[in-house]
């Protein structure tokens, strides 16, 4: 424990809660925060996204996962995007343009990020490649994912998170960046919420999917979300699944060493928000805090498990 909270410290962290067999057993805060403070959740909402699409196809809002997208967005049924399916999106393989340069203000992604119409600016990104063959990590696939969650269920996206998964989960109040007042989420990014509802969503994942003995996310959806893609196998539906310890189309090496726990997946935000679940250990660890200059992905989980080996 004293280990990973120095680890957390010494790398600009603003919080790191640790959950051990339903227990919370370290909670510590530093630059300011506290239990009440609110980050941004920045890509770790993508996970919350999968899961809400796991819900509306139980509830029978969505049909499967194998739909065309198309099917709820008309504007791809007439172009090469009409062959792309919610899974597609869900595994980062929709082949759609991977134009994501953070210091180009006409990139794809600053118009997601930081212009007034975020839903026009996905339903626009065109297809370059067939879909299904190659991952490319395009925020826009999940920018389309919440309007066709929002067109199948009839809900704002915000309506949806709150009554479907937030409040059964039992988290506290949250908040959703908009792209104008009273305009569209982002559920690519931009979800604030509080460091032990992070813990909420990490046991829910634990627990295949209940709390309290309540189903809230179909245990099913939550095995097929931890299925490695063809495309990227670090990569399921929205969640990551191994140590990245080389680096890979999308993406850079994380870890030094491979995790521990063979089971391990984890949420991964911008600036190494964090979510890890370890269910072979009963585990869930959260990291929230401003960008480090360097970061380990194997340190914390990997000292944790040391620790409970060497325990036992």
């Amino acid at each position: 424990m004293e280990k990973i909270e120095q680890y957390a410290q010494d790398h600009r962290s603003s919080s790191l809660l640790v959950m051990h067999q339903g227990k919370l057993v370290l909670e510590k805060y530093w630059r300011g925060h506290n239990q009440a403070a609110y980050t941004n959740s920045m890509s770790m909402a993508k996970t919350v996204l999968s899961l809400l699409i796991g819900i509306a196809i139980a509830d029978g809002s969505i049909g499967s996962e194998q739909d065309p997208v198309a099917k709820y967005i008309p504007e791809w049924a007439n172009d090469d995007r009409a062959k792309i399916t919610i899974e597609d999106l869900l595994k980062m393989q929709s082949g759609l343009r991977d134009y994501e340069i953070a210091d180009d203000p006409f990139s794809d992604i600053i118009k997601l990020y930081l212009g007034t119409d975020a839903q026009s600016a996905a339903l626009n990104v065109p297809a370059e490649r067939p879909s299904g063959q190659e991952f490319a990590y395009i925020n826009a696939n999940s920018q389309i994912l919440g309007l066709l969650l929002e067109r199948a269920t009839g809900q704002g996206y915000g309506q949806y998170l709150s009554t479907k998964l937030w409040q059964p989960i039992g988290a506290q109040k949250a908040q959703l960046w908009l792209d104008r007042p009273d305009g569209n989420a982002k559920p690519f990014c931009c979800l604030f919420a509080r460091s032990q509802d992070w813990l909420r969503v990490g046991q829910l994942l634990l627990n295949n999917g209940k709390v309290n003995q309540k189903q809230v996310v179909p245990a099913d959806w939550i095995q097929k979300m931890l299925v490695s893609s063809g495309s990227e196998p670090a990569y399921g539906y929205h969640i990551w699944l191994k140590a990245r310890t080389q680096d890979g189309p999308g993406y850079k090496k994380r870890a030094t060493k491979p995790f521990l726990a063979e089971d391990m997946f984890y949420l991964d935000g911008w600036g190494q928000q964090r979510v890890y679940v370890m269910p072979s250990q009963e585990l869930v660890v959260v990291r929230v805090g401003e960008k480090p200059k360097t970061w380990d992905d194997a340190v914390i989980p990997n000292t944790l498990i040391r620790g409970l080996q060497s325990a036992k």
